[in-house]
Parts: structure tokens; sequence; C-alpha cells
């Protein structure tokens, strides 16, 4: 019997993929898998999980010398635990996924002298997994142009695409703009986005200002305590909504959508590609290395959606992208064909075949 360890956390962007991997893995029969991932993913682990989970914790903050102080002293003993857990489960091999959470039990491999194998959401190689790339046997890539990839030895380097949930892929999602009602879907990432709760409610009067008879309904990821303020906006503009801090039926929403506004994270593109939704991405200004924005320009590249950087946003700019889009349905789903066209349905499968040879490999 064969074991894996996967390594994710911090974000559902690094969490998800990783869990799609392990349930490919485990049709293997002489394979097991667990995962080690952080509390705050803990929020965003299906309740029908069937892989082994274990929490190694991290509190980095660095605001403060003093928080600086903690902050190295949690690492350690991270580091610490992971090393014992390592050592008492001996994987055959472990994949990083990023996120920060994932460090201690990738330094453990290394330090154990076990195989790893990372892989990266999006379109820039983040920090963990620049850390140990050189380390690293196989290096795989959501994005063929992932920009600093070439820094990297290209024989190790894989293209899989990224992966996405088993929930997501059951949905039978035949792309319909047509309908009277319009349905804009707006995200922000896991934790919401405050943008979007100051500039929404404007953008759609602006959007009533252009067309009184648009039949606009509006479904929200928001902050709990903006929903009572979003809610009081909406009913004052007579528009539907549905608003919720986290949604539990994402596969029920996303049949019945007509256009995204979200940030561009790396989970939430490549679900809106598979499905093939077009989206307004707002990239999170503050992301390592920009990421969201280059996620966002490999999605307008391939004319699968549209771009706006957050300084340079403002209500009668977004509604004017939405009118439109609105205005103009079969660019809508050119848009939508667009995606489809790129978007790769087999990135867990590819992946994990890629594991199980690597395991054989060193196994011989």
């Amino acid at each position: 019997m064969k074991t894996i360890i996967l390594a994710a956390g911090g974000t559902g962007g690094h969490l998800f993929p990783a869990i799609s991997v392990g349930e490919e893995l485990i049709k293997t029969n002489n394979v097991k898998t667990c995962l080690v991932t952080d509390f705050r993913c803990k929020k965003f682990l299906p309740a029908d999980l069937k892989i082994p989970t274990y929490f190694i914790d991290i509190h980095l903050k660095i605001n403060s010398p003093l928080n600086k102080l903690k902050s190295l002293f949690n690492l350690a003993n991270a580091c610490i635990r992971a090393l014992f857990l390592v050592f008492k489960i001996k994987p055959n091999i472990v994949i990083g996924f990023g996120g920060y959470p994932s460090f201690p039990i990738l330094l453990a491999a290394r330090i154990l002298r076990i195989p790893v194998i990372i892989h990266e959401q999006n379109c820039f190689i983040g920090k963990i997994n620049r850390f140990f790339a050189d380390y690293a046997k196989v290096i795989a890539l959501s994005y063929p142009q992932t920009y600093n990839a070439k820094k990297f030895d290209q024989t190790k380097i894989i293209v899989t695409g990224n992966m996405v949930r088993a929930e997501i892929c059951k949905i039978n999602n035949n792309y319909n703009p047509y309908s009277d009602e319009f349905n804009i879907l707006v995200l922000g990432g896991s934790q919401g986005a405050k943008i979007f709760t100051d500039i929404m409610p404007d953008v759609i009067r602006r959007l009533l200002e252009l067309d009184n008879n648009l039949k606009i309904n509006i479904i929200q990821l928001v902050n709990i305590n903006d929903k009572k303020y979003l809610e009081n906006e909406y009913d004052k503009l007579g528009v539907k909504h549905e608003l919720a801090e986290f949604f539990h039926n994402m596969p029920e929403i996303y049949s019945k959508t007509n256009l995204v506004i979200s940030r561009s994270g790396a989970g939430t593109i490549t679900e809106l590609a598979y499905l093939g939704i077009p989206a307004i991405y707002i990239p999170f200004p503050h992301a390592t290395d920009d990421h969201q924005y280059l996620n966002a320009q490999a999605i307008v590249d391939i004319k699968g959606g549209w771009c706006y950087r957050q300084d340079n946003i403002s209500a009668n700019i977004l509604s004017q992208g939405i009118y439109k889009l609105i205005s103009d349905r079969n660019l809508l789903v050119s848009t939508s064909q667009n995606l489809r066209l790129h978007s790769k349905n087999d990135a867990a499968k590819h992946l994990s075949d890629t594991v199980l040879k690597i395991i054989n490999i060193i196994s011989n």
C-alpha cells in the first residue's frame, strides 16, 4: 500500500485542488491518501470527505516586532509537529498545493528525503512552491503561460490545468443568457470583498437608469456585517436579491447565472471556465505577486472574460460594461464558448497519473 500526503491550506483555492486529486487517487486500490491543512480551511471541507485529515495551524502576523517574534515561534512549532507527523505516516510522496500552511509538511518531506511534487493553481508560481521547486520531482502548472515558470528546470514541468471540484463537475450547465431575467452573481473570494458592497448598489441603480425595463436578479457573497445594508439598498431599487456569507448550493446558483462579477482567484476562474460562465474580473490589488491580475489576464487573452483594475473601476464604468453585455447576448455566448474551448477537465486525473508514475519509478 502506497501512502501519499496532500499539503494545502490558507484558502479554498489551494484546498479544493488537493481534495480533487485525493479523491482521484483513492480510486486506486493500492493507494492511501491523507490531507494536511490548517484550521482556516476546516469550513471548506466537504461533510462526506473520505480522506483522513490532519490540521497543523500557523498564525503568521508581521505587522509588529512582537508579532514577528510570535510568528517565528509558531512557524518553528508547526515545522516540528509536521516533522513528527510525516515521520509517523511515512508517505511515499508528498504533493504540495501552495499556501503557507503547506510549508511545514513540505519542509519535513525535504528533511526526511521524501519525494515532493508541487502544483501551482495561479498564473504565477507562488512563494512556497518557488521555495521547493528545485527539490520537487515534478512542477505541475495550471497555465501553459505561467509567467515565472521559465526560471525552473523545464524537464520537471507539466501542464495539468487546475482541478474542478467534484460537485461542480456534476453540473450539466447549458449556458443560456437569453432569458428575460438577467442573473448576476457577485463573488469576492472566500472572505468576500468590500468593494463589491460599496459599488454594486450604485451599479444596479445606473443600469436601471439606462433601461428601467431590465429585470435583474443579484446573487451576492457578502460579509455578514454588510448583509443588512445591502438588503436595504437592493430593496430600495426593487431588485430581487439573494445574499449570503457562504453559499452551500453553488451548483444550483451557477446553473442560473448569466454573468459573474468577481475577484480572480484560481479556483473561481477554473470553475467558471469549466462551466462556460463569462465574468468581469476585478483582481484583488494586494494579491502576492499580483497573481490575480495575471490569472484574469490569461482569461482575457482567450476572449473568455473582462478585467478591470480596482484603482480604475467606478460604478459608471462597471454599469456601462454590464449594460453592453446585457444588450449583446451573442457576445456572452461566444465568450462562453471560448471558455469551454480552453478549459481542461481532466486535471485531477492527469496529476494523479503522474504521481503514480513517480511512485513506481522511485519504488523500482
